[in-house]
């Protein structure tokens, strides 16, 4: 330390850090964003070898199905016409591609040929594209086909999720940390002692989150979740350590300045450290995932949080040895509170409050083994794309496509399939050539663009419509009943779809929990174990922030809310990881004064030194989630962001209400005051 805050090495380092912050700043802008969450699962899930047969055999295609209400056929017959000559349009599907309907009135087309394309007035077209539903050109295809009409044209399929979520993530980004950053200043002014303080911290960090979307393009991708709440997180969950360490160097305001900042540094870098730590290995257990979501989401967290513990220690204290002149002359009165009354009042409640901590922390854990989840991104909140989807299935029924890829040409045991399938009550139609074709016709006799379409390179296509399009037990029931209907007739068989791909990630996800659970309950234990050099420290306070996060988990129970279970894990690492700063601090700061003073001194000294930043952390921790679940029309970063909100105020107040409680009455530090 003394080397960074003397005059060369502040130099040098201020040099250094400047270089590579404006270089990340530019290679920030090459880290591309991932949408399509079947990427992550293992190249080994059926889901996953799917999509690459599929991509190498049939193409990258997608479809979407458009609605319009009202037109008469001659219209829609020429909006088919129109939507055909776009570029990337593969092929458009409706009535007439089965009637000739120059000489056959719609009205008099038998109710089972029309009712897939025209129900009470509405058209429905299928139109398939010959791009990846992931492609961003897409976007364009889809602005040029409802440029076609001025009237609304109502549409749904994956890909208009996929485009929306692009949308929400690259503009709500630069909105969610457009709304967390002033309030991030007030916050920090009203707490701090000079206006100065806010803008170092906001400097200190700025550099770790810019170092860190530079950093990114290492992985290549970063997904859209991780994208949209890694920089508002990384701010939210570092603030601390420089709240700790100011703190500290406004106790040793009658030190030369060089020397109150090393003293200030001595005393908080354990605390610094620990926190960091136990933050640092919450996300790296999402890393071990057999999902790959967890181990995107978990580095991109880990190394924002480590990159922010290395600007805490080395950056802050060199702005705070430059800027000490300013710092003096922009101080101002502190309206945070003195905490002395609450003080007392903890301390006097001790004993009822560690009863109420086993009374809620039991309570909770029964309540929140029967919360529901669910395993995909379920869409978007507020969008005309929800609005079209409700439309749309009004009169034409849930759209939800299934592929299934089958090795082998074998047209008995294809029909075989097929009438089996159909015989469940989900199935709405099947696709397959023993459906299109009469299938006693030799293959042979099929011409080859008709035959193309349903077999090539060995592989049979058989698409199947169901109802089925919101996550339930019948939803994984039917994933279930296809694969053992196709594992009876074929050997091997491959399943594309948002059903068989929730099915994976279910599965994965499901197996991941116990491994991210007690691996980072594991090393963050193991960190405070070392650091305050105890068994039971690390246990009491993992057991007490574990118990909030049961609380969390348990109030989606009483309220009847399902989450995104993907969601779920990452909460468990970061009110785990982030939110035992608090314990850590409080217990520490006890240790500290338990050196000095008696038992209740150092009891009510720890806490009102410490509450004033382990408040503003809480409070702007909270904020960002609440922000980003507020801002974000996406569910997923909804679930998350409400999660982390309502996680970290009740792990401060578990903390404030009952680490100390907990640790003072159960260690009963002995040690007499010198």
């Amino acid at each position: 330390m003394s080397y960074f805050i003397s005059k060369k090495g502040r130099f040098w380092t201020m040099m250094v850090v400047i270089l590579l912050t404006f270089t990340s700043g530019i290679l920030a802008f090459q880290v591309k964003t991932n949408y399509d969450m079947a990427t992550y699962l293992p190249q080994d899930s059926n889901t996953k070898q799917g999509i690459e047969i599929l991509k190498n055999t049939f193409g990258n295609h997608t479809s979407i199905e458009l609605v319009v209400d009202g037109w008469t056929v001659n219209e829609v017959m020429d909006l088919k016409q129109d939507i055909q000559t776009i570029e990337h349009v593969y092929g458009v599907v409706w009535l007439d591609d089965y009637v000739d309907l120059a000489t056959v009135p719609i009205d008099f087309v038998p109710a089972d040929v029309k009712a897939p394309f025209y129900r009470d007035g509405k058209s429905k077209l299928m139109i398939e594209f010959d791009l990846d539903g992931y492609d961003t050109r897409l976007d364009e295809v889809i602005s040029s086909i409802r440029a076609l009409s001025t009237e609304h044209l109502y549409m749904r399929g994956e890909v208009l999720n996929n485009l929306e979520s692009h949308r929400v993530a690259s503009e709500q980004l630069f909105l969610i940390m457009a709304i967390i950053v002033p309030l991030c200043i007030i916050i920090m002014v009203f707490a701090s002692k000079s206006y100065m303080e806010a803008l170092l911290i906001l400097i200190t960090l700025g550099i770790a989150i810019v170092l860190n979307l530079g950093t990114n393009l290492i992985l290549g991708s970063v997904s859209f979740i991780t994208m949209t709440m890694s920089t508002a997180l990384q701010l939210a969950m570092s603030l601390d350590y420089t709240l700790f360490l100011l703190h500290r160097y406004h106790e040793y305001s009658d030190l030369p300045t060089t020397e109150r900042v090393k003293m200030a540094v001595k005393k908080s870098f354990v605390s610094i450290t620990v926190s960091s730590l136990t933050t640092i290995f919450g996300f790296i257990a999402l890393c071990f995932m057999s999902y790959g979501i967890g181990l995107d989401m978990g580095l991109v967290l880990a190394k924002g949080i480590l990159l922010s513990y290395l600007s805490t220690i080395i950056v802050l204290p060199i702005l705070l040895v430059l800027c000490h002149a300013w710092i003096e002359k922009t101080t101002h009165k502190v309206w945070m509170p003195s905490f002395k009354r609450f003080s007392q009042g903890i301390y006097k409640a001790r004993f009822y409050l560690i009863g109420l901590f086993i009374l809620i922390g039991f309570g909770s854990f029964m309540v929140q083994k029967e919360a529901n989840y669910l395993y995909q991104n379920t869409g978007h909140a507020t969008s005309t794309i929800a609005s079209d989807q409700a439309f749309i299935e009004t009169d034409f029924g849930p759209f939800n496509p299934l592929v299934l890829l089958i090795h082998g040409d074998d047209v008995q045991r294809e029909l075989g399939l097929v009438t089996e399938l159909l015989d469940n009550e989900h199935v709405l139609s099947i696709s397959a050539l023993v459906t299109v074709v009469d299938p006693t016709v030799p293959r042979d006799f099929i011409p080859i663009e008709v035959r193309s379409q349903f077999i090539r390179d060995g592989y049979s296509r058989i698409i199947l419509y169901t109802d089925l399009s919101k996550e339930s037990p019948a939803f994984f029931e039917f994933n279930d009943f296809v694969v053992s209907k196709t594992n009876s007739f074929f050997e091997e068989a491959y399943y594309v779809g948002v059903i068989p791909a929730t099915s994976d990630i279910k599965n994965l996800i499901l197996s991941d929990t116990a491994l991210v659970l007690w691996l980072s309950i594991g090393l963050v234990a193991l960190v405070i174990g070392l650091a305050f050099k105890s068994i039971v420290i690390p246990i009491l306070l993992v057991l007490i922030i574990e118990s909030s996060i049961w609380f969390n988990i348990a109030i989606n129970v009483w309220t009847s809310t399902e989450i995104l279970y993907v969601g779920y894990l990452i909460i468990l690492s970061i009110q785990l990881g982030a939110t035992i700063d608090y314990a850590v601090l409080l217990t520490s700061r006890f240790q500290e004064e338990r050196k000095n003073h008696s038992h209740q001194e150092a009891f009510q000294t720890a806490l009102q030194k410490s509450l004033p930043s382990i408040l503003i952390s809480a409070l702007i921790l909270s904020f960002a989630g609440f922000t980003e679940a507020l801002v974000s029309d996406m569910d997923a970063i909804q679930d998350i962001g409400i999660m982390l909100g309502r996680g970290t105020l009740f792990s401060w107040l578990f903390s404030v209400g009952f680490v100390l409680p907990l640790i003072s009455v159960i260690l009963n530090l002995k040690k007499k005051p010198r």
